[in-house]
């Protein structure tokens, strides 16, 4: 039972923090105006740069990046069955068309990053990391490996969800620190603990299944 609440408390907190940064994100660029949101209002105060296109490439960016992020919790919380269901597949299918197409878009942004190189190498390492971790994943269930397949996507949701705690992090270091020298910090901050959470969750599921596994087997015996 207190597996259980634990279990509840994490999926809930996760599903909360997502959602608020997905009607910050609706709110912020969808009613009050991208050039009142923090990270344009900087861009915007630099004479040469230009809004145009821009702000539509970071609009597609943001779209696709929300998509990915809403289906991804959604694919996480499904219980899980022995065969894929047409829903699962058809969601993966969207899954992985939007970060590709966040992806591309993240390209042409990245060379537009406030920060300068320390920025655009960390969101360059995040972008190439987030469409090899979706596309390994799409690779393993094509060979049936199911396992590699769900480690591979855990790996591919927390790069997802970069988009969530890069705007954690930004408003937390810019009370020490100004924005051109928080920012390069949130380019790396904001996807590499993130990894390093997914691969302790890959491990901690190893090692249940290892012991599930000896468990059943002695019973066997």
């Amino acid at each position: 039972m207190n597996t259980f609440l634990k279990t509840a408390s994490k999926v809930t907190m996760i599903i909360l923090v997502a959602f608020i940064i997905l009607g910050y994100v609706v709110v912020q660029y969808g009613f009050v105006g991208a050039e009142f949101a923090g990270l344009v209002k900087v861009k915007l105060s630099k004479p040469d740069f230009h809004y145009s296109p821009w702000i539509y490439v970071l609009y597609a960016h943001i779209v696709t990046g929300c998509i990915a992020l809403f289906i991804g919790l959604v694919q996480l919380l499904r219980k899980q069955q022995k065969e894929r269901s047409q829903l699962h597949r058809r969601l993966g299918k969207i899954y992985v068309l939007s970060i590709l197409l966040s992806g591309i878009f993240n390209l042409y942004l990245t060379i537009f990053a406030s920060g300068g190189w320390v920025s655009q190498v960390g969101f360059l390492s995040l972008d190439a990391l987030w469409i090899y971790a979706t596309l390994t994943a799409v690779n393993r269930i094509r060979n049936k490996q199911v396992e590699a397949h769900q480690q591979w996507m855990i790996r591919s949701y927390a790069l997802t969800f970069a988009g969530v705690t890069l705007r954690i992090w930004l408003p937390l270091l810019m009370i020490p620190f100004e924005f051109e020298t928080a920012y390069p910090m949130v380019a790396w901050l904001a996807w590499v603990p993130n990894w390093l959470i997914a691969e302790w969750v890959i491990r901690r599921r190893a090692i249940k299944v290892k012991r599930q596994t000896i468990a059943s087997t002695s019973i066997v015996k």
